[in-house]
Parts: C-alpha cells; sequence; structure tokens
C-alpha cells in the first residue's frame, strides 16, 4: 500500500513538473526571428516568433516607434512599419537616399522594454535584436558609360555639334566627361569636362538629382535628374547649367523632359549605356 501511494505521488509530481514546464515555455518573450531585405532595397520583411502587438492587453499594430531600426552611418535612410495587430510579421518599408555598396546590413531592435507585447503580455527583451542580410549594391550613376547614335540629346547634337560622350562617375565623387563632335573619327576628345558630383536618391521612383560642380574647361554648376533603368541597362541623364543662366533644373516630381519647366521637351535628355 505505501509502496502505491508513492507510485501515485511521483505520478502527480511528474504532471506538476510538466504542466509547469509547458507553462513556462508559452510565457517566453517574444523574440526577433528573421530580417530580410529586399533586392530593390525598400523593404525589410521581419518575421517574429510569434504573434505581437504594440500594447500588452493584446492590442495595437507596430509602428515606427515600435521598432528602432539602424544601418552604417555612410547610409542614409528613413523608414516607416506596416504590421496588423497579431500578426507574426511585420514589413519595414525604406527610403535609401545614398548609395549602397552591397555589404551594408540593418539592425532590427524594441525600440523599449515596452514596445512589443505576446498574446499573453510578456514584452520583447530590450536587448533583442538581429541583423538583416546584406542590402543590394546601388552605385546611383557610379561607373562608365557610353553615349553615341540616337541616344545622344537631340539638343547637344543640334547645338553642339555632339556625336559621342564618354562619362566616368568615380567613387571618390569626381567625374570626366568627354565630348567628340562630329567629324571627329580620333580617340581625342573635343572638349574634356572634369570637375566633383553630388548625387541623392529621390523619394520619387528610382531617380536620383545630381550636382556637378565643374572646374574645366571652365567653372560652371549643371543640376538635374537621372535613373538608372534595367532590361536593358540604359542610364537616362537630364541637366542644365544653372550657374549664370536663367535655366532651371528638371525634378524627379515632374520627371524627365521637365527641364526649363518643360520648355524643351525631351530634346534634353541623354542616354547612356554601361561600359564597366
Amino acid at each position: 500500500m505505501k509502496n502505491k501511494a508513492l507510485f501515485l505521488l511521483t505520478i502527480a509530481f511528474a504532471g506538476i513538473v510538466g504542466f509547469s514546464s509547458c507553462s513556462k515555455e508559452e510565457n517566453l518573450a517574444p523574440e526577433i526571428k528573421t530580417a530580410e531585405v529586399s533586392t530593390d532595397n525598400k523593404t525589410i520583411a521581419v518575421t517574429f516568433s510569434e504573434s505581437v502587438y504594440s500594447k500588452a492587453d493584446k492590442t495595437g499594430a507596430l509602428d515606427a516607434t515600435s521598432l528602432t531600426v539602424t544601418a552604417p552611418a555612410e547610409v542614409e535612410f528613413t523608414y516607416t512599419v506596416t504590421h496588423t495587430a497579431g500578426s507574426g510579421t511585420a514589413t519595414i518599408n525604406l527610403t535609401v537616399t545614398s548609395i549602397i555598396q552591397g555589404t551594408e546590413k540593418f539592425t532590427i531592435k524594441p525600440a523599449s522594454a515596452t514596445a512589443i507585447y505576446d498574446s499573453e503580455g510578456k514584452a520583447m527583451e530590450a536587448g533583442e535584436m538581429i541583423e538583416s542580410n546584406a542590402a543590394t549594391k546601388d552605385l546611383g550613376i557610379m561607373g562608365s558609360w557610353l553615349s553615341e547614335g540616337e541616344n545622344v540629346a537631340p539638343l547637344l547634337v543640334t547645338y553642339f555639334n555632339v556625336a559621342k560622350v564618354e562619362a566616368q562617375f568615380n567613387t571618390n565623387f569626381t567625374y570626366t566627361v568627354n565630348q567628340f563632335n562630329i567629324g571627329n573619327t580620333t580617340a581625342v576628345p573635343d572638349l574634356v569636362f572634369t570637375g566633383t558630383y553630388e548625387i541623392e536618391k529621390s523619394t520619387t521612383g528610382n531617380i536620383w538629382t545630381i550636382t556637378c560642380n565643374q572646374d574645366l574647361p571652365y567653372a560652371a554648376i549643371a543640376a538635374g535628374i537621372f535613373e538608372v533603368k534595367t532590361s536593358p541597362e540604359v542610364l537616362w541623364y537630364e541637366v542644365v547649367q544653372t550657374s549664370g543662366t536663367p535655366n532651371v533644373p528638371p525634378t524627379p516630381e515632374a520627371g524627365f523632359g521637365s527641364s526649363n519647366g518643360g520648355s524643351l521637351g525631351t530634346i534634353n535628355i541623354q542616354k547612356f549605356v554601361r561600359v564597366q
């Protein structure tokens, strides 16, 4: 009888231990499991270990105040967060306005110890953190480009007798542009333009703004927009000289053909193919 009672007590104890263990596991704080940057660098898909909320009472969707997103100092970006209360996934919407070398990673963590909760009211620990995969390389206009034939802007052909343009935009933000006029069959350009440039990705599609601070053959400032289109890869480039002229550069919002308020139409759009 004594052995039977001991046996029943052992079973009961094992049941209590098992139940306690399960309860403890269910009450673990939520975690961030994965963070995947899209190939266009426009979103980060975040997956949590369970359903999450912004409030302890099982209500509230996460937003930009719930998650802190950081990147290397050279990456300029802003973000918003899309999430449905109770969902185990969220989307971080990125607006990157600087070049991406292709090695940069984003770090995601809760904004505080009271920013994210699970369905039982357990808060995500403030030290919870995950690093994303590397962003996709996007150097904007950096590289070597060639414009010739029908790709040369009609304005350059008509008013400046241009047949071919070779452009080199370096990673140290200097540039060299070689201009070959109609009739020049040599490897020596008729004009060489050099200087420094500044670029910034706009919030309009994949259009960037560019400002060229020209040193040679004379000092000048030109400004405008560009976009690297794909399939096939072609650089669309539209700038006007703003120093010493009444010219008004095109804007990302107005799009290509908006130089001088659109008065030039499409004749100032230069197209290039990548050489390297």
